[in-house]
């Protein structure tokens, strides 16, 4: 799929700098060519350095069209979407860009056969070319060319979503900070896919469900610090910032206060409850006892 929208980008280029240029086509095939071959290099060194640090067998995959997008699930692993698991999202994902290569084969070939046939096309209003006057064949051909862009887009479609939750699995065990910008960066623009993995090959893969319980748990364990060194539940480090009467945060009901002592009048519980304890709770002995009585059973 990247390589046809190289291909296309490459015929606009040729179409906005002329009216008509000799064998664009050919041209926009060979330059799309020497390029997707440069980012596809890239790529494979890519993987290729992800499964020599992790000690993977079958290396050289990642160096082979189609089966690379295989190896890449297997440096992945499982994926998610939607919160279900894919654990074959590397098989799939090969098996759409298989489906899309062939797609994008016949319309190239299509292209090729009705410009050497029936000469320079013509382009509409989108630089989309289309032919004239044909007949036979060729007018098969080209009702198959105007009818394989809406075949051709759906595929794409179904790849390239299989290729975002392959790229976040991916993403996630060596970005997994960035994992979600460098993914939607894979949806707007497939080619960033090359480089990322390439700049990210010698990155240690992690366990990504293990790392987001690492850093909960350290911040858990930062915030309870926080609230155990200002000694109140919420961490806050002033006892009463909204000076209210009785402590209540912003936005609670207002506290009632608290009930008065009934015996306040008799000195209150912390002068002792009952006569009968003759001032026991306050540490007193009563008149008659020996202060020392206790020491016995010490």
């Amino acid at each position: 799929m990247e390589f046809f929208n190289l291909y296309n980008g490459m015929k606009v280029m040729f179409s906005m700098a002329s009216v008509y240029v000799p064998n664009v086509f050919y041209y926009s095939l060979a330059l799309a060519a020497v390029v997707w071959l440069g980012l596809f290099v890239l790529q494979g060194f890519g993987l290729y350095t992800m499964a020599k640090n992790r000690q993977m067998k079958g290396k050289w995959k990642a160096f082979v069209p189609f089966l690379n997008i295989h190896y890449m699930g297997a440096l992945a692993g499982e994926c998610h979407i939607f919160g279900q698991r894919v654990k074959r999202a590397g098989l799939y994902a090969m098996l759409a860009q298989i489906v899309v290569t062939v797609v994008f084969a016949l319309i190239a070939a299509s292209e090729i056969y009705l410009y050497t046939t029936c000469g320079a096309p013509k382009y509409d209003e989108w630089n989309v070319p289309y032919w004239t006057n044909l007949q036979g064949f060729a007018l098969t051909v080209s009702k198959f060319y105007d009818v394989s862009a809406y075949l051709l887009s759906i595929f794409q479609l179904v790849y390239e979503l299989l290729m975002l939750v392959l790229a976040l699995g991916l993403y996630k065990k060596y970005a997994p900070n960035n994992y979600m910008p460098l993914g939607f960066l894979e949806l707007f623009v497939p080619l960033s896919r090359f480089i990322v993995i390439f700049v990210l090959r010698n990155r240690k893969a992690i366990d990504y469900e293990a790392y987001m319980r690492a850093r909960h748990e350290a911040y858990m364990r930062r915030r309870q610090q926080y609230q155990n060194g200002y000694g109140n539940p919420y961490g806050n480090p002033y006892a009463n910032p909204y000076n209210t009467p009785y402590g209540q945060g912003y936005g609670e009901p207002q506290r009632q206060a608290p009930p008065e002592d009934p015996f306040a009048e008799f000195g209150g519980a912390q002068q002792g409850t009952t006569s009968q304890t003759g001032g026991q709770a306050n540490g007193q002995t009563p008149a008659g006892e020996d202060s020392n009585s206790d020491d016995f059973f010490a």
